[in-house]
């Protein structure tokens, strides 16, 4: 598998960020259940609430991106070494 320093540490960062995000939307999820549950709703907490998962589903899909720039630049290495592997066979024969 192809990665690069950089591209893993990119990679770690966001799924950091995306732990931690996930971590928060829990936490508020549970105030606002024992704050007010719901015949109560806090308005403000519920946006706070859904700018978190947005936030969250932001981080996620740059986990996806990174990945899926991790995957074809696999298949392109793969494809470079089998084009000299039958390049080397030519050669040989």
């Amino acid at each position: 598998m192809i990665i690069d320093r950089h591209t893993f540490i990119d990679l770690a960062t966001h799924l950091e960020g995306a732990s931690e995000g996930v971590l928060e939307v829990t936490k508020r999820c549970v105030a606002l259940c024992e704050e007010g549950g719901p015949s109560h709703p806090d308005q403000e907490g519920w946006v706070a609430l859904v700018e978190s998962l947005v936030t969250v589903n932001s981080e996620l899909t740059a986990i996806e991106q990174t990945l899926r720039a991790l995957l074809e630049a696999n298949r392109e290495e793969e494809e470079f070494a089998r084009a000299a592997l039958r390049r080397a066979g030519a050669v040989d024969a």
